[in-house]
């Protein structure tokens, strides 16, 4: 209102003073009193509502700065996975045409839950380079999560045919078919696995676990016991031969395996509740079921040697 008001006397002041010039036009000038000379009226400047002052533009804002490669793979490593995504995204922004920035990209987006990211990442890393294994195996692990096992088995094929000694693609190809309910397949495919490399304790621990999830715990107990002979201090391998061992009935050589397997992580829950729940069944007294696991152990290392023998005739 006020604006107004103030614009409204501006306009009348200055239609007055053209009024008085237009008749001052039209009468001859006295030569008895000097001319005046007039300036325009100075145009009203405008205020905003409020009296101020217009607003200065605003500065334009910071553009982020775009991570190397390097420190978005640290940050990675450390385990803060979406942290690195943001990074990484900001890396393929200024390098599109690395694909290695886009296959990080997809693992650090799959491992922080942000599966669409992951897939166009994968997707656009193998657009650039075609012949990458890494990339076509990690995006078929993706794949299986969201519960696509055929799409998955399409590039797992790809890449073996890329390479076919591949550990990580036969490990995931016997995954795969597993997922498919082809099991004879799965077990043969481990099979090659472990005939390619007799110490994959990875091979090792996914047979057992496809014998357990067979309901086969006594065929189980021989890979998990060769795992845990090799790598004596993985809690999984040490749960995962614990629960073998149960099943088949071996009790004391269970107890000692989740004892092994709760000393190596004593967070490892799944260990904890395993070991609670069966010394309530297995006193302290017992006697040690440690050579059973070896002798189980031994057994199914003569067995890859036998496959090994039967591939090379």
């Amino acid at each position: 209102m006020t604006r107004f008001s103030r614009f409204t006397n501006h306009r009348q002041l200055a239609l007055a003073a053209g009024l008085a010039l237009t008749l001052g036009a039209c009468d001859p000038p006295r030569r008895d009193r000097p001319e005046i000379a007039t300036t325009p009226a100075k145009e009203p400047e405008v205020v905003q509502a409020g009296g101020l002052p217009p607003a200065a533009p605003a500065p334009p804002e910071p553009v982020a700065r775009a991570a190397t490669y390097e420190e978005a793979e640290s940050v990675f490593k450390s385990g803060k996975y979406g942290e690195a995504k943001q990074l990484f995204e900001t890396y393929v922004a200024n390098k599109p045409d690395n694909p290695w920035g886009h296959y990080m990209l997809g693992l650090a987006a799959w491992k922080s839950g942000h599966f669409v990211v992951s897939e166009r990442a994968f997707d656009r890393a193998l657009e650039i380079d075609s012949t990458n294994v890494k990339t076509y195996l990690n995006s078929a692990r993706l794949l299986l999560d969201l519960d696509r096992h055929h799409e998955a088995l399409d590039r797992i094929t790809t890449a073996l045919r890329l390479d076919s000694t591949s550990s990580d693609g036969l490990r995931l190809l016997a995954r795969t078919h597993a997922k498919l309910g082809d099991v004879e397949a799965a077990l043969n495919d481990y099979r090659k696995a472990l005939v390619l490399d007799d110490k994959d304790v990875w091979a090792m621990n996914n047979l057992g676990v496809l014998y357990l999830e067979e309901g086969n715990p006594d065929a189980a107990v021989g890979p998990f016991a060769r795992a845990v002979q090799l790598r004596s201090t993985a809690p999984l391998f040490q749960n995962n031969l614990g629960m073998a061992l149960e099943k088949a009935g071996q009790t004391v050589a269970a107890k000692h395996a989740y004892q092994a397997a709760v000393e190596a992580d004593s967070t490892y829950a799944k260990a904890v509740k395993n070991l609670e729940r069966i010394s309530a069944l297995v006193s302290d007294q017992a006697v040690d079921g440690g050579e059973f696991v070896k002798e189980q152990a031994e057994v199914f290392r003569i067995q890859i040697q036998m496959w090994k023998d039967g591939v090379e005739r």
